[in-house]
């Protein structure tokens, strides 16, 4: 399971922290597709954000 901080240039950050979904195997992902930063949820509903837009991505995993 991850949590998911996306810095934007002007400063905004869009944060994705670690909720989990019983089941055991949902959890956010982070990947990069053309032009675009998509992030999955663990319910399915994915998130894109202009790469031009963005200036760090960080990914953490959270270990129990």
């Amino acid at each position: 399971m991850s949590s998911i901080k996306i810095y934007m240039k002007d400063g905004t950050v869009e944060d994705f922290p670690h909720e989990g979904r019983s089941g055991g195997s949902y959890t956010k992902t982070l990947t990069f597709e053309g032009v675009f930063v998509v992030v999955k949820t663990e319910w399915g509903k994915r998130i894109a954000f202009p790469a031009a837009d963005v200036s760090r991505v960080e990914e953490t995993p959270e270990r129990g």
